[in-house]
């Protein structure tokens, strides 16, 4: 896939038509110095970079230059732009993408099978205004790149390695600005992808990697929240069950309480009802007490009748007692004795029923009585209302540390469970170092990292003059570490220096590395254009001339687009120190700090 057109609905953007094959320059004639207003980081040769991006469906948001820049009236500068990017796709034909400013998550595309002329946007579009998720998976079916088949990620990863920008995207070979800040899983799987290895590995190793620490936090989360250790989980236990007994006892207090709250109303009237039963009982008291005490002094009461005072009588007043009489008065006395034990023996037997008649009245005037003194001191008895509070105090009490050590154990239970799960994590981790070790342990098998290694060794000799190589290791974390690549001093192969640190040798490296990835894919549907903004600047004369040589050579063996950009002071000069100039069939578009028109946008913001 390669650039074939860019262009704007906004005629003061310059347009762009691209060489298919070789070499496009982006050139510059700047005659301000740096310090100036106008000068070569304002003519647009890096936000050229940009829109191209954009184009190959980049999300952007309000710090992006195209939101961010407003004209006088506060009001967007480019509101009214409408980008199209036309790319020659690996199968020959051309594809169209149209992205405006203002409407830029909804995105157009016209597939054909030639190339528009003058600029004009293609007639038909086969999409129109796709959402950018959808637009994305619909530009990646059109692109069909096949190092991008079956791969989690898509080619928006790798489409930044086809624009570097000064300062930062030289800095690293292997990771560029924009992963800077990310984390090694969000690009070292597919830089070893890329290198030809299985980067599915990696993703392995530090998506388990994340599980496990994840889990360490969580784990170390519940420990401080709760403050407990795996290993006191029987002591809190032990201290449940004391606890549960301890509550148990609690609850029983307040159920003899508890109807003082429930049903106060109801124990008002049980005492009205007792006191009922009471009257009536004392009532039938009173009357059985009555009737024993007569019954008591009836029995005492015997019959008395002595005939010898009867006798006395007579003699004392002079009369005469006769015999006969006195039979008749022992007759008296004898039946006057037989009714009287009679009588005695029944009231005796009515007696014993009255007493046991009242010994029950009694035991249920001392029921009754209890029971309403036992609800009468749950009425009255402050004292025992103070209790009842206390009791449910101490009940919610012991429910809270109930609640507490349930959540301690239950916490418990949950950490063996995550080291559990850790301990799967590591043995899958374990089994990925292991695969990983064993692929680090064959690189030299590996024939498309032979080949990217061999042309960047290559590239780089023929740039630098000197030996350079990449490589990779394994780090103290069992993951693998992308060293930055090695020079090495011209005729001592053994001896590494420290030119890679330096700035033109960094860029020179990252030049060298994209060439080889390139055309180490070369044989595949892949991307077939680079462009390395700024790569003549501040570089040795000779520097420039083998690095123009490399580019005109391989852009031709590989069928390759090299973009460059370069101001007229970095412009390469022969033996005479007469500047080089390139062809004008090689600058695409041109640039100048004369005025705005000398921009790409045509226009200063």
């Amino acid at each position: 896939m390669k650039l074939s057109k860019l262009y704007c609905s906004d005629d003061r953007f310059k347009n762009i038509t691209f060489n298919l094959n070789g070499l496009n320059v982006v050139y510059a004639d700047v005659k301000s110095n740096a310090k100036e207003k106008k000068n070569s980081h304002n003519l647009g040769k890096t936000k050229l970079s940009d829109i191209i991006d954009f184009l190959f469906l980049k999300q952007i948001d309000k710090k992006h230059f195209l939101l961010k820049a407003l004209d006088d009236e506060k009001e967007l500068i480019f509101r009214e732009h409408i980008f199209y990017l036309e790319l020659l796709l690996n199968n020959e034909k051309y594809l169209t993408v149209r992205r405006s400013v203002l409407n830029n998550t909804k995105i157009s595309f016209s597939l054909n099978e030639t190339s528009v002329e003058n600029y004009i946007p293609p007639a038909n579009w086969d999409k129109e205004t796709l959402p950018i998720g959808q637009a994305k998976e619909y530009f990646a079916e059109q692109i069909a790149l096949d190092f991008f088949k079956f791969k989690s990620y898509t080619y928006r990863k790798a489409i930044s390695y086809c624009f570097r920008t000064p300062p930062n995207d030289y800095r690293d070979v292997y990771q560029l600005a924009k992963f800077g800040k990310g984390k090694d899983l969000h690009w070292k799987p597919f830089m070893f992808d890329l290198l030809g290895f299985d980067g599915n590995l990696l993703k392995k190793k530090y998506e388990n990697d994340i599980k496990r620490e994840n889990i360490s936090q969580y784990i170390d989360s519940l420990k401080k929240e709760y403050s407990i250790n795996v290993g006191d989980r029987d002591e809190l236990v032990a201290e449940k069950k004391i606890l549960e007994k301890s509550t148990q006892k609690i609850e029983r207090e307040i159920d003899v309480f508890n109807f003082y709250e429930q049903d106060k109303s109801l124990i008002e009237k049980g005492v009205d009802k007792i006191e009922s039963k009471i009257s009536d009982l004392n009532t039938d008291s009173y009357n059985l007490n009555y009737e024993i005490e007569k019954l008591s002094k009836s029995i005492k009461n015997k019959f008395a009748f002595d005939i010898n005072k009867v006798k006395k009588t007579f003699q004392e007043a002079k009369l005469f007692f006769p015999d006969n009489l006195k039979n008749d008065y022992s007759a008296l006395i004898d039946f006057n004795s037989k009714l009287t034990t009679e009588r005695n023996r029944l009231l005796k037997s009515t007696l014993r029923k009255k007493t046991t008649a009242l010994k029950s009245v009694n035991e249920k005037l001392q029921g009754l009585n209890k029971e309403k003194e036992n609800l009468l001191s749950y009425l009255k008895d402050t004292d025992s209302f103070r209790k009842f509070k206390y009791y449910q105090k101490e009940l919610v009490k012991s429910e809270g540390l109930l609640v507490t050590l349930n959540e301690k154990i239950s916490n418990i239970d949950k950490i063996i469970g995550k080291e559990d799960q850790k301990t799967d994590f590591l043995k899958e981790i374990e089994g990925t170092v292991k695969e990983i070790k064993k692929t680090y342990q064959s690189t030299e098998n590996n024939e498309r990292y032979s080949d990217i290694r061999d042309n960047f060794s290559s590239f780089y000799k023929d740039i630098m003059d000197e030996n350079a190589f990449i490589s990779w290791n394994i780090n103290t974390n069992n993951n693998v570490e992308f060293i930055p690549p090695k020079v090495q001093s011209k005729n001592k192969i053994k001896k590494e220096t420290i030119q890679d640190e330096g700035t033109t040798y960094k860029k020179m490296l990252c030049v060298a590395f994209d060439l080889a990835i390139l055309c180490a894919y070369n044989a595949e549907s892949y991307f077939r254009f680079v462009y390395h903004d700024d790569v003549l600047s501040q570089q040795d004369n000779g520097i420039k001339n083998r690095l123009l040589k490399l580019i005109y050579q391989n852009s031709e063996r590989y069928n390759l687009q090299y973009l460059l950009s370069v101001i007229k002071s970095d412009l390469p000069v022969d033996d005479e120190e007469q500047i080089k100039y390139f062809d004008d069939k090689l600058i695409v578009l041109r640039l100048h700090d004369k005025d705005e028109t000398g921009t790409l946008f045509g226009i200063d913001f």
